[in-house]
Parts: C-alpha cells; structure tokens; sequence
C-alpha cells in the first residue's frame, strides 16, 4: 500500500500551497528582516564553500536550482544567526519557515548578505576577467589589480555595485569590467526561483509534505519533524536537537545520535518511545519546547557522567546498547538523586542486559523497561529493572570470537581491551579513550580498533584475522602497527595491549595463528574477570540499608 492510500480525506490540504517566484534580491530580503526564518534541522548543513559556488555559478548560467518550499506561520522575536550574519527576527504572525531549500539560502546569504567580504566561511569573489566565482585573493593581488576582483557582499544592492566600480573601476580601460559586473549582479539579483508556500496547522500534513519533499534522497526522520515544528523559535539555545548533540559533546563523550537523543525528548515528556504511525508529532508552545529541549539537554548530560563515572563506559560509541541511554533517562528523571547503592545496581543492570542481549535497539523491549520505572520508589525501580536480567547468559564474548565493532558482543570485548589500559608503543603513554575513538573508520571497517594482520597468508585462516585477538586500541601507526609490536623490549608495555612475549615471539616469527591464539589465551581470563567485576553476579541485590528501613517504618 503506498503512503498515499493511508491518508484519509480529513488530511487534505484546506488551501492549496500557493505556487509562486521570489527573485533572489526579494528572498534574500526577506531573510535580512526576519521574515524568511531558517530552522537548524537535526542533519545539519551540508554545504560548504565549493557547494555555494556551484549554486552561484549556476545563477549567473541562468540554470535551474530547484523549488523551494516554505512553511507561513507565527514566529517569536529573537535573533537569527546564519555563518558571520547576526539579523533581527521580530515578532510576525506570517513569518516563512524554509522546509526544502534551506542549504541554498544559507548559502546565498552568507555569500550575498556578509557585512565583511572576507570573513564568511561562504566567503567569495568573482573574477571579472576570467568570468569565474573565487575565494578570497591575496591582498597582494587586490591591490595590484584592484578592479578585477567583485567582492560578491555589494552585488546584491545595485547602489553598492555602482559605488564600488566608481571606487575601483572608473578608468577608461576597466570598460568591459564593469560591464561584467553589472551584468552579473542584474543576473543574480533578478533570477527567480520558484517557490511552494503552504500554509496549515495539521501537523499531519505537514510531516507527509516534509518526507515527501525529500523522498528522492534521505527522508526526514521523527527527530528533523520535531524540530520542524518546534524548534529554533526561541532565542535560548539549545533549540534543536543536533544542538542538544553538539553541547553534549563537551563532555568528550562522543557524539549522541539525534534519533537517541529524541527518543529521550519524547519519554520525558511523557509520550511513548517513538511516534506511532498514526500519530501526529507534538506541536508544543514556545514555553514548552524551550523547557524540553533544556530539560533533555541536562538528563542526557546526568546519564553520561552516569555512565563514565559509574558504569566505566568511556565513549557512546562504546555502549553497547543505546537504547538504555533513554531507559536511564526516565529513571532519572523520576530520580534524578539517586543514593550511591542505586546506582551502583543501576551500573550492574547496564551490564548484565548488555552482556544478555536484553537492551536490544527495540522498541519493545525499552517500553518494557520504561514500564519498570516507578516515579514513587527509587529502589523498586531499580530492583525491577534487574529483575528483566537476573539470568546469567550461557556463553559470554570471547576473545576468539569474530570481531564486528557493529554488535554489543565485540563492543564490550573492546571494554575489555580498554580496561588494560593500553599505552602508546612509542611514549608509554597511556591512551585515553576520547583520543583513540577520534580515529576515522573507513569504508570497509567500522571499527576505531586497529588490525595487527590485515591478510592472511597462503594456508592460513581467514577465521584468525576476524578475531577480537587481532584487534587492539592505538592510533595508527604509519610503517604498520604489527611492525612497531615487533621492536618492543618493555614486557608491560605489550600486557598493556594483552600481548604477552611468548605471543610476541610469534609475532617476529611471523606465524600469525600462533600469536592469535596465545593472544587470545592471555586475554580470555581478563575479559571473564573483567565482567565479573561490573555484573557482579554473586553479590547481592538489595538496596541501601538506609530504604529497607524507611520501608520498615512505613510498613
């Protein structure tokens, strides 16, 4: 069944969307006075200085760049900020909200709207004798040849352009100079850009026009909807999500996913893990957006130094299970000081469902939980919690095991080798963890964990090379980092990767099935230990002594 066929006829558009043109001088106007506002949408811009050439050079050819579609609706005062520019946002019940076109408006203002012709990012000139958009020249240049180079920050006001020619290009022989300037900046001024202007409340509609819009590329997911429509009206920040991501990482946690991160906006303003397929995406006031944007911002703040200080999970991109990060989230927002012995038991529930499997990326399973988090008792929500991984799994990662740094399994045995704490070949260094997961995965491997053998020879098993025991954790190492293992004489140094020199030796032997084997057997009694430590299987349960007998008395 097509998208289309699930929509019912009180969905239908009430007024058509009005089909129009906006010059690029009366769009981009428009965005000088605060009428045409730019939402910060969670994927972020895109674009950058090469992009806005083309689309520039583009304009000039008089080629197609696209429609653009807009969104009329109240907007509150503030203040926009758009690369280098600051610009007013006064209060207006018709303001344009851009939906579809937002990198090519970016774009043009930064480039066209720039009060400095050199300090934008988007910074650009246009080369009057070669025809051809540039960057910045060296002011050596512009001062050898002063009227050869338009600062595109004075075409987009006729006025501008001609006080700049009579400034740099009055003389007789900068003729066909000015002649080009005028006719660029007539040609930019006045292209004209076809535009969709919808206007509606039903917020139905609008996310279906929103996927829709972007149907030929990435769709805008429930996290770009919510944003959309609730998003950066308010002037304090954050007032996106991608912005809630972008603070967070001054945690040097790594960077949260927007859809984790709306997830745990929706939950803790009490609406279900994600959106149903019926459902409409809340619409919230002002007030209410600006508080849960806040709010979101400070939980998924307090469950990251939860999970670094109390769980000894370093880096999101090493939890092995994301979704309780949001299941955290409505513990403490219900909790939000919980007693030293809760969250220990809350670190041992992280472990043991990760290591069972039970924090699966499901919604499922994480209304599960959400469901055994009691706003009334701290400490029956956490035994409850426990409750769902109070079984032992029968087999736990090994070492041997093949390694895909995709699944939880080799995430925490990537824990493990983190917990010996690994030291620098080359200064003995310890590693921090921010420092190695900064390192870049390629294509084929996603993992920030090196290979010591990148190919098996002829005869061997490709089996040893997918093993966790060919991975370790070092920034890479240009002549090779089974290379660099080989020259090192410090027996700590190697245990600090599991590497012991019986295993070296095989290393310099190069029989790589030998060394990945008694690599393995040095590291899998580490891992056993390391776990046991976190899931504390052995141990008992209860809460603090302090809640059984406030239990006692109000028993």
């Amino acid at each position: 069944m097509t998208t289309a066929a699930t929509h019912t006829a009180s969905t239908l558009l009430d007024r058509r969307p009005e089909a129009r043109t906006f010059s690029v001088q009366d769009l981009l106007d428009g965005v000088a006075r605060g009428r045409v506002r730019i939402p910060s949408f969670p994927r972020g811009l895109k674009w950058d200085r090469m992009h806005a050439k083309l689309l520039l050079e583009s304009l000039y050819r008089g080629y197609p760049v696209g429609t653009l579609l807009l969104w009329e609706t109240a907007a509150p005062a503030g203040e926009g900020r758009i690369g280098s520019l600051t610009l007013p946002a006064p209060q207006m019940e018709n303001a344009l909200w851009v939906v579809d076109g937002q990198q090519r408006i970016v774009s043009l203002a930064r480039i066209l709207l720039a009060a400095d012709p050199d300090a934008d990012g988007f910074a650009l000139y246009f080369d009057l004798d070669a025809a051809d958009f540039v960057i910045p020249p060296v002011t050596g240049k512009r001062r050898d040849d002063p009227s050869r180079w338009l600062p595109m920050t004075v075409v987009l006001d006729s006025e501008k352009l001609m006080q700049w020619l009579f400034d740099h290009a009055a003389d007789p022989g900068s003729r066909q100079r000015r002649d080009t300037a005028i006719q660029l900046g007539r040609r930019i001024r006045e292209y004209e850009i076809p535009t969709y202007i919808v206007r509606s409340d039903d917020q139905a509609i609008l996310r279906d026009i929103f996927n829709r819009i972007n149907s030929a590329g990435k769709s805008l997911d429930d996290a770009d909807v919510f944003d959309a429509l609730n998003g950066a009206r308010f002037q304090s920040r954050p007032s996106t999500i991608s912005e809630i991501s972008s603070e967070l990482e001054k945690l040097e946690f790594g960077r949260i996913e927007e859809s984790i991160l709306h997830r745990l906006l929706r939950v803790l303003l009490g609406l279900s893990v994600v959106e149903g397929a019926r459902s409409e995406p809340p619409r919230l006031a002002d007030t209410e957006a600006e508080e849960a944007y806040r709010r979101t911002a400070a939980t998924a703040s307090q469950i990251i130094l939860f999970l670094k200080s109390d769980a000894g999970i370093p880096h999101y991109d090493l939890l092995p299970c994301k979704q309780a990060f949001v299941a955290l989230g409505r513990f403490f927002q219900f909790h939000p000081h919980p007693t030293p012995r809760s969250r220990e038991l809350l670190a041992r529930w992280i472990w043991r469902g990760a290591l069972k499997g039970a924090h699966q990326g499901n919604t499922v399973s994480t209304r599960k939980v959400l469901a055994r988090i009691l706003p009334e008792s701290e400490e029956r929500s956490v035994d409850c919690m426990l409750e769902m991984v109070k079984e032992r799994p029968s087999v736990l990662p090994d070492a041997a095991d093949r390694f895909n740094f995709r699944f939880a399994a080799s995430k925490l045995l990537a824990l493990a080798l983190l917990s010996l704490e690994p030291r620098n070949l080359l200064t003995g260094d310890r590693l921090a963890a921010g420092q190695l997961m900064r390192r870049v995965p390629s294509v084929h491997d996603s993992s920030p964990l090196l290979q010591i053998f990148s190919s098996a020879r002829p005869g061997e098993k490709e089996e040893y090379l997918q093993s966790a025991a060919n991975r370790l954790f070092h920034p890479p190492h240009q002549g090779g980092i089974r290379r660099l293992l080989t020259g090192i004489t410090d027996p700590g140094l190697l245990l600090s990767h599991g590497i012991s020199t019986a295993a070296q030796q095989r290393l310099v032997e190069g029989d790589s099935a030998a060394f990945l084997k008694l690599r393995a057997e040095w590291i899998r009694p580490r891992v056993q230990s390391f776990f046991d430590r976190h899931v504390r299987w052995d141990e008992s349960d209860r809460p603090s002594i302090a809640s059984l007998i406030i239990d006692d008395e109000a028993g």
